[in-house]
């Protein structure tokens, strides 16, 4: 369910979403440089990093994919032009961090993130790991850092479920990390939770380790009755509970979460959720500036 896509040409969407993450990096670095705050170090560490390098479309394709299990669609070359992925916005931001960690599986794309490497070596610090990026997260974890003396960003920006709550726990129980993260409720989640309420093993296993509880079960769902006895049902605002009540567990494990800003594709259609987590109130303040920007979950759905 979450395998990557065949053509990783692009819409508006993902200059959208990397416009937010440029202006809360500066915003994080900036901030930090102002308060003087004495640090031996400032990470940012980008978990799907890519190859350094978007292709974004500048005509309409005609099947553009709504999901990103759907990109076989054929792009002419003609209509491609590229924009700086997650790793060159990260760099070329004003104040930049202390080190640089990218993480990438395919490897094309970390050749290319080497040659990044190269192109600003004596400008930046940067370590190009080929791993997978819940590995690469957890060994870099337990490298022994002194989480009192450095702080760090981690985007996580995946095809689908691939970052399980586990290692959001590890991350938030640092006390000094914040996350900007892509939340795949359209991509993928709700695409598992069948209007039925029979669903497959398999994929009931995968929401579980990524959503780090059994409870979504009873907030997708309610029990109900008919002719041929017990049922459950879907409730209609299913995908918008499992968000704030994942929303919900960011905030008990972070301290702080922001709302979420929705994606959408160049059609309008639902993708996903930016959300920004975090020890620290400041952070909160500059991460509600920059998603208020795009459409926002105002946070006010309950769940049960």
């Amino acid at each position: 369910m979450t395998r990557p896509p065949k053509d990783i040409s692009v819409g508006a969407w993902a200059k959208e979403k990397l416009d937010a993450l440029g202006q809360y990096l500066n915003f994080y670095t900036t901030v930090l440089k102002k308060q003087g705050y004495w640090l031996r170090g400032t990470i940012f560490f980008d978990a799907f990093a890519g190859s350094g390098i978007s292709r974004i479309r500048t005509a309409e394709k005609t099947s553009e994919p709504t999901s990103l299990f759907d990109f076989d669609a054929k792009t002419n070359a003609s209509e491609i032009q590229f924009l700086k992925g997650s790793p060159r916005v990260a760099l070329d931001i004003t104040n930049p961090f202390t080190r640089y960690i990218f993480v990438e599986h395919d490897p094309q794309r970390v050749a290319e993130l080497n040659a990044l490497r190269v192109e600003y070596e004596g400008k930046r610090a940067i370590f190009v790991k080929e791993n997978d990026a819940n590995t690469a997260l957890n060994e870099w974890l337990a490298s022994g850092i002194d989480w009192r003396a450095h702080r760090a960003v981690v985007f996580l920006d995946p095809f689908g479920m691939q970052v399980p709550w586990a290692t959001i726990e590890a991350l938030a129980a640092t006390k000094a990390i914040e996350v900007l993260m892509n939340f795949p409720l359209w991509m993928a989640v709700n695409r598992l939770l069948t209007r039925s309420g029979r669903i497959d093993p398999g994929w009931q296993a995968s929401l579980d380790t990524f959503l780090g509880s059994p409870d979504w079960r009873t907030i997708a769902y309610e029990e109900g009755a008919d002719l041929f006895g017990g049922r459950r049902d879907k409730v209609d605002d299913a995908g918008q509970r499992i968000l704030e009540w994942y929303r919900s567990r960011l905030r008990k494990a972070f301290g702080h979460v922001s709302t979420a800003r929705l994606i959408k594709n160049t059609r309008g259609n639902p993708l996903y959720y930016l959300i920004w987590a975090g020890p620290n109130a400041t952070g909160l303040k500059g991460a509600e500036y920059i998603l208020s920007k795009g459409e926002r979950v105002t946070g006010t759905t309950r769940h049960r």
